[in-house]
């Protein structure tokens, strides 16, 4: 992905000294140690590091699912915990690594859940999954049930369920990790482009290099646990925008690659 320049304008997500830690019966395992980056509107991130370092934890963090112990959080300027207490709609949504999609529902039953139990259905926003579905080819399969999809196919499921809200930063923990090689490439490449033409903030964590370089435009290396920023890496690759399949061609691919990959081998 080509990189674009980020303004001087406030961020959209703020972290500050973020800590946080798990306790259990046989103690205290520290998880995430002064966690501290911007997000700027419209950009797409991507958190790489050791397994278990805490990559998922800080994502759980950002969706308010977890409440960090030290530092602060904001979103679009304010504090984000008590922005997830008072907001009807939680301005975040969150992709894992599985779809979650219901079998005992349509493609179409499917998408629209969350306007539902938010007692949205209105006019506006149907005509927004609508749209959606037939943006990407998915209308034509409304009827079907999850188990009469392909695995991207239900990703792209998934992603749109989860725009239907609109959200303003979307937090994608491994959602490509679940499909074959071929298919992976393919998908991952789509819904970044899915989240860019809806002009969406994307914060992605995976454990593969290539595909970190392929869809950002900033990387984040964490330190084994307990976690802690270990490099922000710039992203700039000089292919056109249209071969976002082709980023591995690109001249600098095998710089950023092994860079990252000296990194998480100083921590293994």
């Amino acid at each position: 992905m080509t990189s674009t320049t980020v303004n001087s304008r406030q961020p959209i997500l703020n972290l500050q000294n973020i800590s946080y830690s798990y306790h259990t019966l046989e103690g205290e395992v520290k998880a995430l140690k002064d966690i501290s980056f911007q997000v700027y509107s419209g950009e797409f991130i991507s958190i790489v590091g050791p397994s278990g370092c805490g990559k998922t934890t800080l994502l759980n963090l950002l969706a308010g699912i977890y409440r960090a112990e030290k530092g602060n959080i904001q979103l679009q300027g304010q504090n984000l915990y008590e922005m997830k207490n008072r907001e009807e709609i939680f301005p975040v949504g969150y992709m894992l690594q599985q779809d979650h999609l219901f079998e005992f529902r349509t493609i179409w039953e499917n998408v629209i859940l969350g306007l539902e139990i938010h007692h949205k259905m209105e006019e506006e926003r149907i005509s927004n999954v609508i749209s959606l579905l037939k943006r990407y080819h998915l209308y034509e399969f409304k009827d079907k049930k999850p188990s009469q999809l392909s695995g991207g196919m239900r990703q792209r499921v998934a992603l749109i369920r989860t725009l239907a809200l609109n959200p303003e930063i979307l937090l994608l923990d491994e959602p490509f990790s679940a499909l074959d090689y071929q298919t992976r490439l393919e998908v991952s490449a789509d819904i970044a482009k899915i989240i860019k033409e809806n002009n969406k903030t994307a914060i992605l964590v995976t454990h593969n290099l290539s595909e970190a370089i392929g869809l950002s435009q900033r990387i984040f290396v964490l330190s084994k646990r307990p976690a802690e920023v270990k490099k922000e890496l710039k992203i700039n690759l000089t292919l056109p925008e249209d071969e976002s399949l082709g980023y591995r061609n690109a001249p600098e691919f095998n710089h950023y690659f092994n860079e990252l990959w000296e990194d998480l081998k100083d921590d293994h």
